[in-house]
């Protein structure tokens, strides 16, 4: 089986251009934006070189807490430094990874897996654990919709598909680590083990 966390679009943002509900217009839209970013900002190995030298601890353990709004002291010292200092002290290394993680091809959405694999993916049982309150990946986006669909029409025809909700954002796994565990566990006993 499988147990997802928050599942998103993609490795990136670029997968928003495959939704199915978008207009021409919005796709031609978010591909221009997308585009414009890449050549202005990620393409442009001295402009984010200047802006992560421009990045404080503070602008940084700010913005991760925003991934953690009902358990903000889970960002501690250590976590902001996990990612503070690679971007300090990489070089050339850390505006790649930058680059890279906004320019790099987004790979299969969920839905595309889900029709590419269709007889496996119905055949596991899958586990979905979701935060209430992530703003990067909403229960109320399109992946979010798909699972939810999946689980109330029951999609597989075979009832593998699960979902369970934590008051907890983007990271709930670090942000409410008991609840999650429990969730997941839970899920395994339950499917899995049985």
């Amino acid at each position: 089986g499988l147990c997802l966390f928050n599942c998103g679009i993609g490795l990136n943002s670029m997968n928003v251009l495959k939704n199915p509900d978008f207009s021409r217009f919005q796709v031609a839209l978010f591909s221009g934006l997308f585009g414009a970013l890449n050549a202005l900002i990620f393409g442009n190995r001295t402009l984010l070189r200047y802006l992560l030298n421009v990045v404080t601890e503070d602008l940084l353990r700010d913005a991760l807490r925003s991934l953690y709004p009902r358990n903000p002291d889970r960002v501690d010292e250590q976590l902001v430094e996990s990612f503070y200092r690679p971007a300090k002290t990489g070089g050339d290394g850390g505006v790649d990874v930058v680059a890279q993680i906004y320019t790099n091809e987004a790979g299969y959405t969920p839905m595309e897996y889900h029709d590419r694999y269709k007889d496996l993916l119905d055949s596991l049982p899958l586990h979905l654990i979701w935060g209430t309150a992530d703003v990067v990946t909403p229960l109320t986006g399109d992946v979010g919709v798909f699972y939810c669909d999946r689980v109330a029409n029951n999609r597989s025809g075979k009832q593998t598909t699960s979902i369970e909700l934590v008051d907890a954002g983007h990271l709930l796994f670090d942000e409410k680590p008991e609840e999650v565990h429990a969730s997941m566990f839970k899920w395994l006993n339950r499917k899995v083990v049985t």
